[in-house]
C-alpha cells in the first residue's frame, strides 16, 4: 500500500466518520453512534477511488438518507430506537474477483449495510431500495 492509499483510509476515519456522524443525528432526531469500518476497506487503489466517487449517494450518506426518511415521524423513531441502537457501514469488496454482496443485517442491536465499492453499480443500494429493507427489518 502507498502514501496516497494510507491518505484517503485516514481521510476517511478522520473527516467522513465525524461528518456522516453528524447528519445522521440530525437526520433522526437523536444521537446513534454510526461507524465507517475502516478496516472493511482494503488498500486497493481501486476500491478506494470507488469509495469516493460513491460515498454521499451510495454510502455511508445514503444511509442517514434512509434513517431520515424512516424517523420522520414518532412510529418511526420509536420503531428504531426499539430494533437496534448503532449502525455500521462496511465495504464487502475485496478484489475484481470478489465484489461481494450488499446486505442489510440486524444483529445485537447493530444494523450492518454492506455495499460493494468495487464498480458494480448492482452491489450499490438505491435509497427506496436500502429504507424498505430496513423497514423490513423493524
Amino acid at each position: 500500500m502507498g502514501l496516497a492509499e494510507r491518505r484517503r483510509i485516514a481521510t476517511i476515519k478522520e473527516s467522513h466518520t465525524p461528518r456522516f456522524q453528524s447528519e445522521l443525528n440530525s437526520s433522526i432526531g437523536f444521537s446513534m453512534p454510526f461507524e465507517i469500518d475502516i478496516a472493511s476497506f482494503p488498500e486497493d487503489k481501486t476500491i478506494l477511488d470507488c469509495y469516493d466517487s460513491y460515498y454521499e449517494s451510495y454510502g455511508p450518506g445514503l444511509v442517514a438518507q434512509a434513517m431520515k426518511s424512516i424517523c420522520s415521524d414518532d412510529l418511526g423513531r420509536e420503531a428504531v430506537k426499539s430494533k437496534f441502537n448503532k449502525i455500521i457501514f462496511q465495504n464487502v469488496a475485496t478484489s475484481p474477483d470478489n465484489p461481494g454482496d450488499k446486505n442489510v443485517e440486524l444483529k445485537d442491536n447493530t444494523l450492518f449495510v454492506r455495499e460493494s465499492f468495487y464498480g458494480y453499480s448492482d452491489k450499490l443500494f438505491g435509497e427506496d431500495e436500502l429504507r424498505t429493507i430496513i423497514e423490513s427489518l423493524l
